[in-house]
């Protein structure tokens, strides 16, 4: 090995033993590691932070959560902006905390972790004037806290669960919906007795008050489901609410679980959703209901009929294999076919194109692109481009075709935000048209390109 070979070997080994990795802290030693730490800790406050986290973990349960609790007070007692470019930091401290709470806190004692992870959503209430979380990312963390609040509350054993019900019902008054509702939910199982019925009373009085949010309302409800009072979840909806599609279900559905059948059906009947209504979520969910009552009713024929009418509004490719599970011999094929058709012809062309994508029936799909790609909105992004994928190894055209209409969305529109996307769709596009039929009566990929330069701005 020449002298410029043994160098450039040295250079490597020396820049492998300066690479960041476990393995190399590891061979500086405790001693070093904590000169270091003690050092880096100075310069920034969430770094200590994170390394008292450490520490108080190490020394039990109560150590650590009073640690915690002091950044959640400081941060609740704080009325100061959090500049954005602070955000970052101060999301990565909180989430730290988190999952200080979630992790090893949880473990040691479910009790205190539970009372501190609903004190940090709670932080939600004040933050949302104090920071622009434009990212979502803060909202993340909240959301986090909302599932570890889930696995944390059946192991909780609070002897006096008073103080939880007075935070959760603070929380539930000021905090966002999205974020107070699922926490209710998640932590119901550890509530218990009193506290609880003082709780669903409290936000069912404050629910009547004029101009209360809904919120409320929702709140009262999830306890009476926890306390299982079927009659009470269900009188806290209105008259002209519950003949609502989706109400109906939640009634329903709650009736069918305790047993009441036929009250079950009726609540259908009063809310059954018209033909307006198809593809609507809520109508698709009143039809599954429905499907259940009549089984439980032992009308076995009449929920094989609910099942194909749900498929025939919707396009519900659920109660479509529920259907054909059904069918003896090989009259599942015939009725298989017999709904692929009705598919192509369905008004719906976005929903018969992602049934078809899905099913797969990726040769229907393409006869349904080369009928119907007129009537295909550009727009739907997801939906195309997943498309597309799928079609674009055995039926380019269709997957082309697909890929154009995407394109000339955006350059019609001249959508800013999708043009990097626009120029991945023409890629694509220009290397599916060596497959593209010579004499099938479309434009060639260059002429398309011609056209689509004239507009575009990207």
């Amino acid at each position: 090995m020449s002298n410029a070979e043994k160098a450039a070997t040295a250079v490597k080994k020396a820049g492998a033993r300066k690479a960041l990795n476990a393995a190399n802290l590891t061979r500086l030693g405790p001693e070093r590691l904590a000169a270091l730490l003690m050092e880096i800790s100075e310069s920034g406050p969430a770094i200590k932070r994170r390394i008292k986290l450490e520490l108080a973990a190490e020394a039990g349960a109560g150590v650590l959560a009073a640690e915690i609790a002091r950044r959640i007070d400081a941060i609740d007692d704080s009325r100061a902006r959090i500049n954005w470019r602070k955000y970052k930091e101060f999301v990565r401290d909180l989430d730290a905390h988190r999952q200080a709470v979630a992790g090893p806190l949880a473990l040691l004692d479910a009790n205190l972790a539970l009372d501190l992870i609903v004190r940090l959503v709670g932080l939600s209430a004040s933050l949302a004037s104090r920071i622009k979380d434009t990212k979502g990312e803060l909202e993340e963390v909240f959301s986090e806290a909302v599932t570890d609040a889930a696995e944390i509350a059946p192991r909780a054993a609070l002897v006096d669960a008073s103080s939880l019900a007075d935070r959760l019902f603070e929380i539930v008054r000021y905090a966002p919906p999205g974020l107070s509702l699922p926490l209710l939910r998640a932590t119901a199982p550890a509530l218990h007795g009193q506290p609880l019925v003082d709780l669903r009373n409290r936000l069912e009085t404050v629910s009547k008050g004029r101009g209360a949010p809904r919120a409320w309302r929702v709140g009262a409800q999830i306890l009476a489901d926890a306390q299982g009072d079927v009659d009470g979840f269900i009188a806290l909806f209105t008259t002209s609410e519950a003949v609502l599609p989706p109400v109906g279900a939640e009634i329903a559905r709650r009736l069918l679980g305790a047993g009441r059948m036929e009250e079950a059906r009726k609540a259908l009947e009063r809310s059954e959703p018209d033909r307006a209504s198809a593809g609507d979520p809520g109508a698709m969910d009143w039809t599954q209901v429905q499907i259940e009552v009549m089984e439980a009713l032992g009308d076995a024929e009449g929920a094989q009929a609910a099942r194909w009418t749900s498929f025939e509004r919707d396009l519900n490719p659920n109660a479509l294999r529920a259907y054909l599970r059904r069918l003896d011999g090989f009259d599942d094929v015939e009725a298989e076919d017999k709904a692929m058709d009705l598919a192509l012809e369905h008004r719906d062309v976005h929903g018969a194109l992602a049934l078809l994508v899905d099913w797969p029936r990726l040769d229907l799909a393409a006869r349904l692109v080369a009928e119907r790609g007129d009537q295909l909105a550009g727009d739907k992004s997801e939906l195309l481009e997943r498309a597309a994928r799928a079609l674009e190894g055995r039926y380019p055209l269709a997957a082309t075709l697909l890929l154009r209409a995407l394109i000339w969305d955006v350059a019609r529109h001249a959508d800013t935000e999708r043009y990097t996307q626009a120029k991945r769709w023409m890629l694509e596009a220009a290397s599916l048209a060596a497959a593209l039929p010579e004499d099938g009566g479309y434009e060639d990929h260059e002429a398309f390109a011609e056209r689509v330069a004239r507009l575009r701005r990207w």
